[in-house]
């Protein structure tokens, strides 16, 4: 799981001389979202209060409009994608009951962040 955030932090500064503000974001919501990695992969059958906590910061950044939910998908998605993150679909069905939070933004293997 080290080596993941070491390749995501190179990820993240190739990216940054492309656009600053959007690499910027995406390590926000990379940052966050990383609490809840091994939830999602199924390493733990329950998520953190940790992940619960960034899953509602994630959240209200998606519900304060404008493109954040499409970027906040965005960026999970192409981490996800460019590390091969292998998310369990039946487990990320069950964040949002497991954490009490509605989510704003899609998570899967197959996103569609253009919806």
């Amino acid at each position: 799981m080290d080596q993941l955030f070491a390749y995501v932090s190179i990820f993240l500064l190739v990216c940054g001389s492309a656009n600053a503000q959007a690499t910027q974001f995406c390590a926000y919501a990379w940052n966050e979202f990383s609490n809840c990695l091994r939830f999602v992969t199924g390493l733990y059958s329950e998520p953190s209060a940790q992940c619960c906590e960034s899953m509602r910061t994630l959240n209200m950044k998606a519900k304060s409009g404008g493109v954040a939910p499409r970027n906040i998908c965005q960026c999970i998605e192409d981490m996800a994608s460019v590390y091969g993150i292998p998310f369990v679909a039946s487990i990320i069905q069950d964040l949002p009951m497991k954490c009490n939070e509605h989510l704003s933004f899609p998570i899967s293997n197959s996103m569609n962040c253009t919806q």
